[in-house]
């Protein structure tokens, strides 16, 4: 069939229909037409209708398609413009046309229908990634007792670590019982998501000498996941030490335990705080990082030297201090803010996730590997602790074991990369942090997030790249839908738009929402 003769029948088989917006039952007199979801059940219409201005219609005949819009009428004539498609092309361009009032005595049959994309509604999938709930915080809950120096050692002013640690040490000769304590925060919520949440158990830094569940960068990092929809937790731990390496390696060792301990009781509690026990994670900042990494690998064959020995010195099996629950627990993911561990092999032990994040002018805790504490003096780094593997070597060893992990290195920074300087909020750093240590740990509860394809053999294809997908709602700016399935979709561009794009929303296997989008270059 010829253009010009497609472009005829194709206006007057339009100008058939009628009254778009009426209800009727069949085809004869006053039009009336369901909207047509697509894929397409186009009617074939008959009688003396008349079309409607600013309506986009899809005109069928044959296997020619066309887009046709009215943009003016009266008794004489009919202005509009349309848009051919042609079969070699994933384009479409507006032409102009002008009908006069003949078009009246002419009847023709087609598929004629409104053009209408399907209904498009985003999913909603705030939860675990954006905050939404008001946060209940419950303070001081004890989760066991141990033997230590102290659990909360809160410095203000300029002190140095060193002076820090040489003002106390008469305090790192008896060990006592030590009330160990978390701080629990908790979403508000209704019945519109599940009733067991995640569970994020974050510990402060310190150098396993200072510090206290009320850190600031742990304390808004609870709060804000909780928002979220996660059960948040800032625990407390034992510190201090005198100044030996043994005595150090030691402190690490029970800040170890005590972190066991603690997700133990909340793994035995989970009915309590409404923990979902499928989905634990922990995190934590300098020798909080270190004590999460070992918490999420270290077995008891992994444990230091200076940890066993005589009764007197032998500390125990990681399980056996804190309290006498016998939970046993697998961690999902860790964030690891500018932490280390002191052994790369133990990350055999478990295929955890882990994000990353650190300076790479750290002095305190090597980004790559070292001695911590450089910035004291390289010589005492030496001597007080073992050589540590920083972020950069466990992201390196991670990505050898196939582990989902992910590296976020602050070119140019140090330690403590929440702070400036001056020790002020570095709010920008802080909300990198926040966003991308939410987004990871979501995809380690969602799932893999299904993302649209362009078909490299059919320029007008876009598909889902996960079977499993489903309930997937397709929205085009600038194109034409010429087809669409649950999986796909066929689209023809419109030249006179500046804009294209193709939108997916669904649900992926485990039937957490996804929205994805593309950009298409013309």
């Amino acid at each position: 069939m010829k253009k010009s003769k497609i472009i005829i029948t194709c206006f007057a088989t339009l100008l058939l229909v009628a009254g778009c917006r009426d209800r009727a039952t069949n085809t004869k007199g006053p039009a009336k037409q369901t909207p047509t979801d697509i894929p397409e059940l186009p009617y074939v219409l008959e009688g003396d209708y008349s079309p409607e201005p600013d309506v986009m219609y899809k005109v069928l005949i044959g296997v020619d398609t066309c887009f046709v819009m009215i943009d003016s009428m009266d008794e004489e004539t009919l202005h509009g413009h349309y848009y051919q498609v042609n079969a070699s092309s994933d384009s479409v361009h507006s032409l102009p046309f002008d009908y006069d009032r003949h078009w009246r005595d002419r009847r023709k049959e087609a598929s004629v229908y409104i053009y209408q994309e399907p209904e498009y509604e985003p999913e909603d999938d705030a939860l675990y990634r954006l905050p939404k709930y008001k946060v209940r915080v419950q303070k001081d809950i004890e989760y066991g007792q141990a033997l230590g120096y102290w659990c909360s050692n809160e410095v203000a002013g300029d002190d140095s670590y060193l002076k820090i640690v040489t003002d106390k040490l008469t305090s790192s000769v008896i060990r006592t019982t030590q009330s160990l304590t978390m701080d629990v925060y908790s979403p508000v919520t209704d019945d519109s998501i599940p009733k067991r949440h995640p569970l994020l158990l974050l510990l402060h830094g310190g150098g396993f000498y200072v510090g206290d569940k009320q850190d600031s960068c742990i304390r808004a990092l609870c709060r804000y996941f909780a928002q979220t929809g996660y059960v948040a937790v800032s625990a407390n731990y034992r510190m201090g030490f005198l100044p030996s390496k043994k005595e150090i390696e030691r402190a690490g060792y029970m800040a170890l335990q005590d972190a066991h301990a603690a997700m133990r009781y909340l793994v035995e509690h989970a009915a309590d705080y409404g923990i979902d026990t499928a989905q634990l994670f922990v995190g934590g900042a300098s020798a909080g990082a270190i004590t999460a990494l070992n918490l999420a690998f270290m077995r008891d064959n992994d444990r230091p030297r200076s940890a066993s020995g005589n009764r007197s010195r032998d500390l125990g099996s990681i399980a056996a201090s804190g309290n006498s629950s016998k939970a046993t627990f697998r961690i999902r993911g860790v964030a690891n803010l500018w932490g280390a561990v002191n052994n790369l092999k133990i990350l055999g032990n478990s295929k955890t996730a882990i994000v990353s994040f650190h300076g790479d002018a750290d002095q305190v805790v090597p980004y790559d590997n070292g001695y911590p504490f450089s910035d004291i003096s390289a010589q005492l780094g030496r001597r007080m602790f073992e050589r540590m593997y920083g972020s950069k070597q466990i992201d390196l060893r991670a990505n050898e074991l196939g582990y989902h992990s992910k590296l976020y290195t602050y070119s140019g920074e140090g330690h403590s990369l929440h702070h400036n300087a001056d020790g002020s909020w570095n709010q920008k750093n802080w909300k990198s942090i926040r966003d991308r240590m939410s987004l990871f740990f979501y995809d380690e509860i969602a799932g893999p997030r299904p993302k649209i394809v362009a078909d490299s053999n059919d320029s007008r294809h876009f598909y889902i790249d996960m079977e499993t997908a489903h309930d997937v709602r397709w929205h085009v700016i600038g194109g034409f839908i010429l087809k669409v399935s649950d999986h796909d979709i066929w689209v023809v561009w419109r030249d006179d738009e500046p804009l294209h794009m193709i939108k997916a929303s669904g649900k992926n296997e485990r039937d957490f929402g996804f929205n994805d989008k593309k950009a298409i270059d013309k």
